[in-house]
């Protein structure tokens, strides 16, 4: 197998794309060959640079997979020797399938197929052990690769499409989600082009406060106040006598960032969990989107899903919000 360093330039955006492009295929390698879609979408990101290599574009060869025993198309390339042999596709979809049976009928790889399929971290280290490539870092970027852009949605997509229910790693019993936030205001206001959770006072229960004029409502356990036209964190701080730096913690913000009129405003640190378990994302929503709607505090929500501050979620992810 390829030590290949896929010398083709590629960004973030490239990588969004290939996982859009090719993550069915793999989720059907999943199902046909038992190995993660989400190991075999970051192999070929990795080994193809997003497809942009020489040896993908002109072999239609993701994985960086040498002749060994091949009788098809070949491609010479530069890799730890000059002018290397690898194996060329008709198309990328039969080197999907070569990737899938090139791991199954090796010995090599037996190890492999013990592990739990839907853990992926055993799955990058052992092919790393069982020399699948010589980078001495190819588990790590395999890993990292996965868990920033959250690669392992697909393997969750199949054991649901396959089993009908979440994963017993991911949920504990199969989620019946009921939704017990209020209906949101039709016509929600925007900051800074993102979508921001907004209430009607009257649909969350009331509290007395000691420590402010302001009407104080409760969401998940959590006490918040609403923000009125033209207020800041600044301002809010004062009113409910906390520290300015506190109220953006309390609502995961940075320094620049102000809440736009009607937007719930935590004034004590969020839950670590909610009793809904699982949020399917809408179009539009972001992660703070989902704290903030079920009170629950963000780096939570980053740990339960092995996402982090850079991860991109699209309509349909689900996304855990509990242990």
């Amino acid at each position: 197998m390829s030590g290949f360093a896929a010398f083709a330039q590629y960004n973030e955006q490239d990588i969004r794309d290939y996982i859009e492009q090719y993550s069915e295929v793999a989720i059907q390698k999943m199902n046909e060959y038992k190995i993660p879609a989400s190991i075999t979408v970051a192999q070929g990101i990795f080994e193809s640079a997003c497809g942009k290599s020489r040896l993908a574009v002109e072999g239609n060869n993701h994985f960086g997979i040498k002749c060994h025993e091949w009788t098809g198309d070949t491609i010479l390339v530069d890799d730890d020797e000059l002018q290397e042999c690898f194996r060329k596709y008709p198309t990328v979809a039969e080197s999907y399938t070569d990737h899938s049976l090139f791991l199954t009928n090796r010995k090599r790889y037996a190890n492999l197929f013990q592990l739990d399929i839907m853990d992926y971290k055993s799955w990058a280290k052992t092919l790393k052990q069982d020399g699948y490539a010589t980078n001495p870092q190819y588990a790590d970027r395999l890993i990292s690769l996965i868990e920033r852009f959250n690669i392992a949605r697909l393997d969750t997509i199949y054991y649901q499409r396959k089993y009908g229910e979440l994963p017993v790693e991911v949920v504990e019993t199969k989620p019946v989600v009921q939704d017990t936030r209020p209906v949101e205001k039709p016509a929600e206001p925007k900051k800074q082009g993102k979508k921001v959770f907004t209430a009607i006072g009257s649909e969350y229960p009331s509290d007395e406060s000691p420590f402010t004029y302001r009407k104080v409502f409760k969401n998940n356990n959590t006490y918040f106040v609403i923000a009125e036209k033209g207020d800041t964190y600044e301002k809010i701080a004062q009113d409910i006598l906390v520290m300015s730096e506190n109220l953006r913690k309390f609502n995961d913000v940075g320094p620049n960032e102000e809440p736009v009129e009607n937007e719930i405003v935590y004034v004590e640190a969020k839950a670590h969990g909610n009793p809904t378990r699982i949020h399917t994302v809408q179009a539009g929503e972001t992660l703070r989107y989902i704290s903030q709607r079920y009170g629950v505090q963000l780096r939570y929500i980053f740990k339960y899903n092995m996402l982090d501050e850079n991860s991109v979620i699209h309509p349909g992810d689900q996304i855990l919000l509990r242990r």
